[in-house]
């Protein structure tokens, strides 16, 4: 009977250990929360570099580090249950991706850390005042993107462009913003900007042979509504050899003649690094929002050969001397 009551209270010890140290493990995880709108490339590159910018930091997927990872699939409501969904569960971070997804979690909660990516311009989207440290809880990463820089780009392989067209969906402020510094950029290099409003991906199509014609070349910004239909803008470009660009490097690969942009996992890195500084008892509101191109150390171009051949584009040796990545 000794025996068997010592052997009781190994076991039970034995148990207790065992719970504490899963109570202890369950402690030491944290939850990090990503969302975004819609899947496309340049937002799938930048929560896969969340991710990585968390292990740099030492946070890893399934040692210290649970992520919870959504998608709306272009559905407002679904994104704005999502984002309640997210403050429900208490996360410790929420990483809202693009603008409307930002706006959807800022409107959710006000105590929950966030920390935005991929937003263009997130003072017109209000989510903060001014790139500096906003005392609230919300700071991150913007992809406002170098607009004059890509404009001379398209001068440099289009060297005759004196119309450059536009599309865009009227009803994102993100697309809104970016009219503005295109227009700002064109005016600079005595470049017109042709326009063609975009409310639906739907539209994107008819907008687009209606700048046939009427442009030098097609520049598709890093909007979502646009971007989801860029291998149609492509094949009218094609057929018409009328050369496409866009904002960043990942449409190249999808048919685009030439992007200089950001690389979106750097994107997602550099907002990654912001949640494990969170993660270790920063506040939010002390972190200062930046502006990605200017905290990298280069922007990435990449040319796609064959989509220029099929646009009437030739790619002098210096820009594929420069490229990162050359498509054939």
């Amino acid at each position: 009977m000794k025996w068997a009551g010592r052997g009781s209270g190994i076991l039970l010890g034995v148990a207790m250990v065992a719970l504490a140290a899963g109570a202890a493990h369950a402690a030491e995880m944290k939850k990090v929360a990503i969302s975004t709108v819609v899947e496309v490339p340049q937002l799938v590159d930048t929560k896969n570099g969340v991710v990585k910018g968390l292990a740099e930091k030492g946070f890893v997927v399934g040692k210290n580090l649970e992520i919870d990872y959504q998608t709306a699939n272009g559905n407002m409501a679904t994104q704005q249950q999502i984002a309640r969904k997210f403050v429900g569960e208490g996360e410790d971070v929420i990483v809202p991706i693009t603008t409307a997804t930002s706006q959807a979690v800022a409107t959710a909660t006000k105590t929950i850390p966030i920390v935005f990516a991929t937003v263009a311009d997130p003072v017109k989207a209000r989510l903060i005042k001014a790139y500096a440290p906003t005392g609230t809880n919300i700071t991150g990463v913007s992809d406002e993107p170098p607009v004059l820089e890509q404009l001379k780009l398209i001068r440099e392989l289009v060297p005759n462009v004196k119309k450059v067209g536009f599309i865009y969906n009227p009803g994102l402020d993100s697309a809104l913003a970016a009219l503005k510094w295109v227009r700002d950029a064109g005016e600079t290099l005595g470049i017109e900007v042709v326009t063609a409003p975009s409310p639906t991906t739907n539209e994107v199509i008819p907008a687009a042979r209606k700048l046939v014609g009427n442009v030098d070349a097609i520049y598709v910004p890093n909007d979502t509504t646009v971007t989801e239909a860029l291998e149609s803008i492509v094949k009218i470009g094609r057929d018409t050899r009328t050369p496409v660009f866009t904002g960043e490097p990942s449409g190249v690969k999808r048919g685009a003649v030439a992007a200089l942009g950001l690389d979106y996992i750097e994107v997602g890195k550099l907002a990654g690094h912001m949640v494990a500084d969170i993660l270790n008892g920063r506040k939010p509101g002390d972190i200062a929002p930046i502006i990605a191109y200017k905290n990298m150390a280069k922007l990435l171009l990449v040319v796609n050969e064959k989509s220029a051949a099929a646009m009437g584009v030739t790619i002098p040796p210096d820009v594929l001397a420069r490229a990162a990545q050359i498509i054939k």
